[in-house]
């Protein structure tokens, strides 16, 4: 199963529709468009700043290229988009609390739409963990000094 984050936008952002259509989900794992086609993806997810560092970094490799040799500037590149694909997601979640989104819940799927069922489907009444949905920091479980292992009370055998 995936993991995705979910993100909802601030108030004001809305325009009138419904939080619910403007909830954004980020999966937890690796970004091949961020690998294969970044600038594009970074176009396309509006991640401006992320970009001009993107931009940057690419100068910096030309630069490396025409002083140290084709070698390094061919492996820096590599290594700086393998980076990138690793942490593409995150730096799209960075974005979004820059845009003010606040982190929602963390729910798992098999795919994006199954996330979306369990985060909108969800009963009721019922707490968000019962559906693999874990909401914001107050439904995190709160642990007890009491337990030790798998004994009820420090110092207790049985």
């Amino acid at each position: 199963m995936t993991t995705y984050t979910v993100h909802a936008p601030p108030v004001s952002a809305t325009g009138g529709a419904s939080e619910a259509d403007r909830m954004i989900f980020v999966k937890d794992g690796f970004c091949w468009p961020a690998l294969v086609i970044p600038v594009i993806w970074m176009l396309y997810r509006r991640m401006w700043i992320v970009l001009c560092f993107y931009a940057l970094f690419a100068v910096a490799i030309e630069l490396a290229g025409r002083f140290l040799g084709a070698p390094t500037a061919t492996a820096l590149g590599i290594l700086g988009a393998l980076y990138l694909g690793v942490e593409g997601n995150t730096l799209r979640r960075w974005t979004l609390a820059r845009r003010g989104f606040a982190e929602r819940a963390v729910v798992d799927g098999h795919s994006i739409a199954e996330a979306e069922i369990r985060f909108f489907h969800r009963p009721a009444g019922t707490p968000a963990e019962a559906d693999n949905v874990v909401a914001g920091p107050a439904a995190r479980p709160s642990f007890s000094t009491d337990i030790v292992g798998l004994f009820p009370s420090p110092g207790t055998t049985r």
